[in-house]
């Protein structure tokens, strides 16, 4: 089915598929710019949001993939497991993403939902405490946005993705 000359030069270049011996520095090598190269294809494929906006979704399909992917390196896993669970993977996520999309319970179910923080000027401790975010936290957020006093603050929201949003207060003239 496939040529054994191809096979052997593939063999030599990144180590058999689940090797029983270590590899060589030249296969590790070989196997991390495979394993780079097929990694970015398949979050490319899934769509993933990885690097613009990290959602609970997102950090958990960046801890499986790093290590799942990691394995494929070094030899603990084979090349191919390693690349079909890294599809299959992305493929979960990119399906899960989607059906948050069009059904906003499950989106909140698996991506979390925005709270509410300041309203009108105050801080709503209840919510600080329930999202786990300090008082010191909220003004730094605020700082970042270039907020110096909580009373220019319309609204403020914990986001799905834990990042403090802030919306002015509308300034009044006179």
């Amino acid at each position: 089915m496939y040529d054994s000359s191809l096979i052997k030069l593939l063999e030599s270049i990144f180590g058999p598929d689940t090797p029983q011996d270590s590899l060589t520095l030249l296969q590790t090598a070989a196997r991390a710019v495979l394993v780079f190269v097929l990694g970015v294809a398949v979050v490319r494929l899934g769509k993933s949001r990885l690097i613009s906006r990290w959602s609970p979704l997102d950090v958990i399909l960046g801890f499986i993939l790093g290590s799942l992917l990691s394995r494929g390196i070094t030899g603990h896993a084979s090349l191919s497991n390693t690349i079909v669970a890294s599809m299959a993977l992305v493929f979960c996520h990119w399906v899960f993403t989607y059906l948050a999309y069009y059904w906003h319970g499950f989106g909140n179910l698996v991506k979390g939902h925005s709270k509410l923080v300041i309203s009108d000027g105050k801080v709503l401790e209840a919510e600080l405490r329930h999202s786990n975010i300090s008082q010191h936290d909220l003004y730094e957020a605020l700082r970042m946005h270039g907020v110096e006093d909580v009373k220019d603050v319309k609204r403020a929201y914990k986001e799905r993705n834990g990042e403090i949003s802030v919306i002015r207060a509308e300034k009044s003239s006179g």
